[in-house]
């Protein structure tokens, strides 16, 4: 994996305060059970790369019985908010965390039934070897399954949610849905299959817009303050923006390693 974007504090709760607890990024709970909703998940030994605060592991091991989830992040910071968010929900014997550098992953050979990835790939500037890494640690029959953000057309919406994230200095790496398929295949993953949630995510992220302007909007002041706040709606402005005008695309994914 390449370098980890940063947050602090403020801006984890400020997150999960939009999100919901465990969360950095849209959907929660909710989310989760549409992604996982074309696999089993009861009993597996599953891998949630990139766990952030781990409200996903969490949902996976709670609502979904997974046997267990091993989450993994390159952010110490987001690992010690999910370790007592594991902690609170009494699944330490089940969930355990782990943090490591980016590159290939510290995990033994066919360890997991079952991989979770959601919106980390669009972070990883080469999607090949880190495909590859985690055709690796899954069992042969086991799945990669997760939910991600495309680049669906070059054009204004999508450029200037691109150009701000750069303005920001944040580390995205968007491709087309063909391309990242083009990648699961050549990694060694067969039966990939994408299904368009561009519909769902674009009204998702118009009722967080209204949410942020509406009931969250005095308690996201309060957190980070005038210019901050108008930050964060530009933000989720421009991002509803790409997907609503066809720049941005987000779907969810399955993949399966080979028996044999």
């Amino acid at each position: 994996m390449s370098a980890a974007n940063e947050y602090n504090r403020r801006n984890i709760e400020t997150l999960e305060m939009f999100y919901g607890t465990g969360y950095l990024s849209m959907g929660g709970d909710e989310e989760v059970a549409n992604i996982v909703a074309r696999v089993a998940v009861e009993g597996k030994q599953v891998l949630d790369v990139g766990c952030g605060l781990g409200g996903a592991a969490i949902a996976l091991a709670s609502r979904h019985k997974a046997a267990s989830v091993q989450g993994i992040d390159i952010d110490a910071g987001l690992l010690k908010r999910a370790s007592a968010l594991v902690k609170q929900a009494g699944l330490q014997d089940r969930i355990s965390l782990t943090q490591f550098e980016p590159g290939p992953l510290p995990l033994a050979d066919a360890a997991f039934d079952l991989v979770f990835l959601t919106a980390v790939s669009c972070h990883i500037k080469d999607l090949v070897p880190f495909f590859a890494e985690i055709k690796r640690v899954t069992r042969p029959g086991g799945c990669l399954v997760g939910g991600e953000w495309f680049k669906h057309c070059d054009n204004p919406a999508y450029r200037r949610w691109d150009d701000l994230l750069r303005e920001r200095g944040l580390h995205f790496y968007f491709v087309s849905c063909e391309e990242f398929e083009s990648a699961l295949l050549e990694s060694g993953f067969e039966q990939v299959s994408i299904a368009n949630r561009n519909d769902e995510m674009t009204q998702l992220t118009q009722s967080y817009l209204e949410r942020g302007a509406s009931d969250l909007r005095l308690a996201l002041l309060e957190s980070m303050g005038d210019q901050g706040y108008t930050h964060f709606m530009e933000w989720t402005r421009i991002r509803a923006d790409g997907l609503a005008l066809g720049g941005s695309g987000y779907g969810h994914f399955t993949a399966t390693k080979r028996i044999g």
